[in-house]
């Protein structure tokens, strides 16, 4: 199944709002910032250090199952000040 993954700072910066990936349920959440990753390896380091969050919740699992019309989200770490 085909999810469409929208992005935030950095990452949207670099690969636009949302990218595309493919996933099987039920999918490791490493397993989705890896597929991410490798649209840019460059942002390797970043999406290992970003939280993955589904229908505008952080997820704490390692494994998740979506659906369709899941929306998913990764946040990279950012600095304010």
């Amino acid at each position: 199944m085909k999810i469409k993954v929208k992005l935030f700072a950095f990452l949207q910066d670099q690969l636009g709002p949302v990218v595309t990936v493919e996933v099987t349920n039920p999918i490791r959440v490493t397993d989705i910032l890896k597929q991410v990753s490798q649209l840019a390896p460059q942002l390797t380091t970043t999406l290992a250090n970003s939280r993955l969050a589904i229908n505008q919740e952080f997820i704490d699992r390692d494994e998740v199952s979506l659906t369709a019309n899941d929306e998913v989200a990764i946040i990279p770490p950012v600095s304010g000040g």
